[in-house]
């Protein structure tokens, strides 16, 4: 004689989240009534309903205590669900996972010292920015333009007049007379010329030596009377 067996799959048992959902709206009772009832705000409620348990309080005793109120205020055992409550937990607690909760307290603990450090990374780039400008003006030569006169001019008159520009705080030679210039570094004077060809050397010098120069050649002719 045989004998037949069938296997009947097993469906996988409901969470107690929804186990507790179920119960309440079997007995026809508001999240806003259990709230009078057990004392317990209606968004811990709501959390223990849909398995939110990061959303109470961290400690495992107050989740374990609301877990009670809410059965024992709906009449029902609540050993059975603690049961599983813990079952659960257990087994959640095997599967890494991170809690946001968790990581957002994280990050606001180390808010102070991301400021901290980022308020001294702009002060030294601010520091190296200054220090690389100083460096700057050190090695970079100075700017000279001569607007008069031109190369090769020729004139009738035994003086001519200097004028051009540097840049500020630059001091201005003139065939190694020092002149003066104004704030924006814009200079000008009258040179006493020779008869014939006269060289003419404008000499702009920083402080710490860098010089730029610029020659002109100025003909004098005498005018017979």
């Amino acid at each position: 004689m045989t004998s037949s067996f069938s296997q009947k799959e097993l469906s996988p048992p409901r969470r107690v989240c929804l186990r507790l959902k179920e119960e309440r709206e079997k007995r026809k009772i508001s999240l806003d009534e259990l709230a009078v009832k057990t004392k317990i705000i209606k968004k811990y409620l709501l959390a223990l309903e849909e398995c939110r348990f990061d959303d109470l309080p961290i400690a495992e005793v107050y989740q374990k205590n609301y877990l009670r109120c809410y059965v024992e205020a709906l009449g029902t055992d609540p050993v059975p669900f603690l049961d599983q409550y813990l079952l659960e937990e257990k087994t959640i607690e095997k599967t890494p996972r991170y809690s946001f909760k968790k990581f957002s307290g994280q990050y606001w603990q180390w808010v102070p010292t991301m400021l901290r450090y980022g308020s001294i990374a702009i002060l030294l780039l601010t520091v190296v920015f200054y220090l690389g400008l100083q460096i700057k003006k050190i090695v970079e030569v100075p700017r000279l333009l001569i607007y008069y006169p031109p190369d090769g001019l020729v004139v009738v008159k035994p003086t001519v007049i200097i004028q051009g520009e540097t840049n500020p705080e630059v001091e201005v030679l003139i065939n190694g007379q020092k002149i003066m210039t104004n704030e924006q570094g814009v200079f000008k004077e009258e040179v006493n010329l020779s008869s014939g060809v006269n060289t003419i050397v404008i000499l702009a010098q920083k402080k710490h030596g860098k010089t730029t120069s610029e020659t002109r050649y100025v003909v004098y002719k005498e005018v017979d009377n």
